[in-house]
């Protein structure tokens, strides 16, 4: 009997190992990275524990963007386009959730986001370097 036991010891230890990676997997499957030239984001947000992740991930880019409705609910799949100080399109992306990280550089930028056709403009945002400004968008 006991032989049996230490025998099952090297399928335990695989079972829970392969169980904190699909945990990992899947952790990392709530955020969706991306680049554009030099410019990086982050998008994601959907349930608290994901915001929770994400909130300390976006530490380090400079603008944060959230999206809700006029209830205060939480919107995803915005599409957010932006322009540098000379009008040129510097990024294009969609949201996967209600909170969406860019990292800019220091300077003087406008947005555009549409949920479902509906847009909102941001005609100036000042970014300075290491800080991070939030910019709350609702439709």
């Amino acid at each position: 009997m006991d032989r049996w036991r230490w025998s099952l010891i090297p399928i335990v230890i695989f079972l829970v190992s392969l169980f904190a990676i699909s945990i990992y997997s899947a952790e990392e499957d709530f955020f969706k990275k991306g680049r554009e030239g030099s410019i990086t984001f982050l998008s994601g947000g959907i349930g608290q524990q994901e915001r929770e992740t994400l909130k300390e991930m976006g530490k380090e880019y400079t603008l944060k963007l959230i999206f809700s409705n006029k209830n205060g609910e939480y919107l995803s799949d915005v599409a957010v386009k932006v322009w540098d100080q000379n009008n040129k399109t510097i990024l294009t992306a969609v949201s996967d959730g209600p909170w969406l990280f860019i990292n800019l550089p220091s300077g003087t930028y406008h947005l555009d986001a549409n949920f479902k056709g509906n847009e909102k403009k941001i005609s100036k945002i000042n970014i300075e370097k290491e800080t991070q400004k939030t910019v709350s968008i609702q439709w």
